[in-house]
C-alpha cells in the first residue's frame, strides 16, 4: 500500500500542477475573448454612430434645394435670410433636434456673406482655425473625422459636392459630442484595464481606464494610488510592450488590439496579469483539495480495482465468444474511462460497423436486382409503346392537328431513348436529343413562358453517359425553379464541357433558388419518384465516389446543377452505338 500510494501520489501532484497550469492558461483565454467580444461591443457601436453621422452628413451634402439656396445670388440680405430661413433652418433645426448628440452643424461658403445664427457662416470664420489648414488639401466629398482627445472634441468636415458642381466652394461641419461618440466603451465590465483608440498615424483619439476608480473603491492610500499609478500606461509606453509581444517576449500585460471599422482607427485594451492572481490562488487551493481527495481515494480505490478490471475483461471475453457463435446483433457498450472500457467501446464499434457493411452489401444486391428488374421491362414494353405513339401521330395528321402530332414524335423520340433498349448507357448526344424532346412538351405543356438555351460542346457529343441523367435536373428546374418564378421571364440553360479527363454537364435555371438549409441535404431526400438523389446514387455506383452532382444554388437567383463524369468513348459492346 505504501509503494501504491507513493506511485499514485506523483501522478496526481503532476496533473494537479498541469491542472493549474492550464486553468490558468483557459482563465487568459477567457478574459482575452472576454476583452475581444467587449470591445468588439464598442466598436460595433462607435461604426454604427459614425454611420449614421456620415449618413447625416450625405443627406445634407447632397441636398439640391439647400445647395440650391446656398449658391443663389441674392439682391439683398433680407432675401438671402428669408431663403436661409425657408430653406436651410428646417432641415439642420430638425436633423439636430432627433439627434440630441449633435451639438453644431454649420455650412461655411466661400463667399461674402451675413453669419445665419449657427447654420450659415463665412469659409473665412475657419480658414485661420489649424485643424483647418492640417486638412484642407485633403477634404473632399468623402467625410472626414477630426478627434482631438486633449480638448474632447469630435466633428467631421467635407465638401459640398453639388456646390463644387457650379464651381463654388462650401465646407459642411458636423460637431458632435465626444463623450456620446465613444459612450459604447463605458460598458466594458473589466477590472483595472486600460483603453486607447488610435489613428493610423498613432495620434490617440480617445482615451479610458479604471484604475483610478478600483483605487477609490479601495482604501484610498498613498501606496495604493501609487501602485494604481504604476499599472496605468501611456500609449508610447504601450506600444513599446505591443511590439515586445510580437517579437515573442513576454509581458505582464494582456493586450488585445482590434480594428474599429472606422477610417482605419484601431483599439488597444490593456489589462495587468496581476489582476487574475486571486482566482488563480482560489484554483491552487482547491487543486490541493482535489489532490489530497484523490490521494485519500486511491488508497480505498486499490482495493476493488483488480476486481472491477477482471469483471470488465471477463464481460468482453463473454461477448467475443458470443459473436463467434454467430450473435452479430449483440450490442456491445461500456460507460467506463479506462483502457479496458475503450477495447470495449472500440469492439462494439467494430461490430457495428460490420453489421452496416453487410447491410450495405445486402442493400446494394437489392438495388442491382431491381435495376436488372427495370432493364427487363423495358425490353418488353417498348414496341407497344411506339406503336401506340405512331397510331396516334398519324390519326392528329389525318385531323391536321399539328401540335399533337408534334407531342407525340417529341413523346416517342423521349421515351425511345430513356428506354434505350434496356441499356444503362447511351451517348451523349443521344442524352442531349432526349433533353430536347423532354423540354419540347414542356414548353407546349407552358405556352411557350420560358427560354431554353443549348451550349454543347460538339466534341463532347460521341462519349458515353448514364440515360436518363439530365431529366430529372431539368424536371425540378422547371417544377421548383421556373414555376414558382413570380417575375421576369424564367430560362433554363445546358452546358455542354469537358477537360482533360473529365466530361461536365451542367443544368442551370433562374428560378426561385434553393434555401441554405435545404441545399445542404438535398441529396440525402428520400424523395418520391426520379430526383436529384437517385441521380447521385448512380454516378457514385458506376463512376466511383469521385464523380458525383453538385448543386448550387441562391434564393432569388436560381440554381445550377452539375454532373461530373470521366471521359468514356462509345463501346458497341455496350449497346450504345
Amino acid at each position: 500500500m505504501i509503494i501504491y500510494i507513493c506511485i499514485g501520489t506523483i501522478p496526481i501532484l503532476l496533473l494537479g500542477l498541469f491542472a493549474s497550469g492550464q486553468e490558468r492558461k483557459t482563465l487568459m483565454e477567457r478574459e482575452h475573448r472576454n476583452i475581444e467580444d467587449s470591445v468588439s461591443q464598442g466598436a460595433s457601436q462607435l461604426k454604427s454612430q459614425i454611420l449614421v453621422y456620415n449618413n447625416l452628413s450625405d443627406y445634407i451634402a447632397f441636398n439640391q434645394p439647400i445647395s440650391d439656396v446656398l449658391i443663389g445670388d441674392y439682391d439683398n440680405i433680407f432675401s438671402m435670410y428669408e431663403q436661409y430661413t425657408a430653406t436651410v433652418d428646417p432641415v439642420l433645426s430638425s436633423l439636430k433636434y432627433f439627434n440630441p448628440n449633435i451639438n453644431q452643424i454649420t455650412i461655411y461658403l466661400d463667399k461674402n456673406i451675413v453669419k445665419h445664427d449657427t447654420m450659415v457662416d463665412s469659409l473665412q470664420t475657419i480658414e485661420g482655425e489649424k485643424w483647418y489648414r492640417q486638412n484642407e488639401s485633403s477634404l473632399s466629398q468623402k467625410v472626414k473625422w477630426i478627434i482631438d482627445a486633449e480638448n474632447k472634441t469630435s466633428f467631421s468636415a467635407r465638401t459640398m459636392p453639388i456646390m463644387e458642381q457650379n464651381k463654388q466652394k462650401g465646407i459642411l461641419y458636423l460637431d458632435v459630442n465626444y463623450d456620446s461618440l465613444f459612450a459604447g466603451f463605458d460598458d466594458i465590465s473589466r477590472d483595472s484595464y486600460g483603453l486607447y483608440i488610435v489613428d493610423k498615424k498613432g495620434n490617440v483619439l480617445f482615451e479610458k481606464d479604471t484604475f483610478s476608480e478600483n483605487t477609490a473603491s479601495k482604501n484610498n492610500t498613498k501606496t495604493t494610488a501609487k501602485k494604481s499609478q504604476e499599472k496605468r500606461l501611456s500609449f508610447p509606453a504601450l506600444k513599446k510592450k505591443m511590439e515586445a509581444q510580437e517579437n515573442g517576449k513576454k509581458s505582464n500585460y494582456l493586450i488585445v488590439s482590434a480594428d474599429a471599422g472606422v477610417d482605419d482607427w484601431k483599439i488597444i485594451v490593456y489589462q495587468p496579469q496581476k489582476m487574475m492572481a486571486r482566482e488563480i490562488q482560489t484554483l491552487l487551493v482547491l487543486v490541493m483539495g482535489i489532490i489530497a481527495v484523490c490521494i485519500i481515494t486511491s488508497v480505498v480505490a486499490s482495493l476493488a480495482f483488480s476486481r472491477f478490471v477482471v469483471r470488465d475483461i471477463k464481460r468482453l471475453r463473454d461477448n467475443m465468444q458470443a459473436v463467434e457463435e454467430g450473435n452479430m446483433e449483440l450490442m456491445v457498450t461500456s460507460d467506463a474511462g479506462d483502457e479496458v472500457g475503450s477495447l470495449i467501446r472500440g469492439f462494439g464499434s467494430m461490430l457495428g460497423e460490420i453489421n452496416r457493411l453487410i447491410h450495405e452489401v445486402y442493400e446494394s444486391k437489392l438495388t442491382q436486382r431491381k435495376s436488372e428488374m427495370t432493364a427487363l421491362q423495358a425490353q418488353i414494353n417498348p414496341h407497344f409503346l411506339y406503336n401506340s405513339l405512331s397510331l396516334i401521330n398519324w390519326k392528329a395528321l389525318e385531323a391536321g392537328q399539328q401540335d399533337i402530332s408534334k407531342i407525340t414524335l417529341a413523346l416517342s423520340s423521349f421515351y425511345r431513348t430513356s428506354l434505350n433498349r434496356g441499356k444503362n448507357v447511351l451517348t451523349i448526344e443521344k442524352e442531349i436529343e432526349n433533353m430536347k424532346s423532354y423540354l419540347e412538351i414542356q414548353l407546349c405543356m407552358h405556352d411557350n413562358d420560358f427560354d431554353v438555351i443549348m451550349d454543347i460542346d460538339e466534341e463532347i457529343l460521341p462519349y458515353q453517359t448514364l440515360n436518363l441523367l439530365l431529366q430529372p435536373l431539368v424536371e425540378n428546374a422547371i417544377d421548383h425553379g421556373i414555376d414558382l418564378k413570380e417575375d421576369g421571364r424564367g430560362y433554363i440553360k445546358i452546358i455542354g464541357r469537358k477537360d482533360a479527363e473529365n466530361i461536365y454537364l451542367t443544368v442551370e435555371d433562374n428560378g426561385v433558388g434553393i434555401e441554405p438549409e435545404i441545399l445542404s441535404s438535398i441529396l440525402e431526400f428520400k424523395t418520391k419518384g426520379y430526383g436529384v438523389r437517385n441521380v447521385n446514387q448512380r454516378i457514385r455506383l458506376y463512376y466511383g465516389e469521385e464523380y458525383c452532382l453538385r448543386i448550387e444554388s441562391e434564393v432569388g437567383k436560381g440554381t445550377r446543377c452539375t454532373i461530373n463524369i470521366p471521359q468514356k468513348s462509345n463501346d458497341p459492346a455496350d449497346g450504345t452505338s
